[in-house]
């Protein structure tokens, strides 16, 4: 994925339905082992728009390097 790309899938869900923009998190879980995605994808699984704010749930996948922490 190049960064127009990127721009594009997160432009199309920029603002919630409240006209604010949304906060992105993403989160990999790293029990002692570090993670590199050389050409990630992005995908968008969830949206909301909740009181704390409009959110975005993004998935990334693609291959990945794995490297166990000694």
């Amino acid at each position: 994925m190049n960064t127009t790309e990127l721009i594009e899938l997160l432009k199309s869900v920029e603002f919630g339905a409240s006209g604010r923009p949304r906060e992105i998190s993403i989160s990999i879980n790293f029990d002692s082992e570090e993670m590199f995605f050389p050409n990630p994808k992005l995908n968008i699984v969830g949206t909301g728009d909740g009181v704390a704010g409009a959110e975005l749930t993004l998935e990334l996948t693609g291959e990945v390097w794995m490297e166990v922490a000694e």
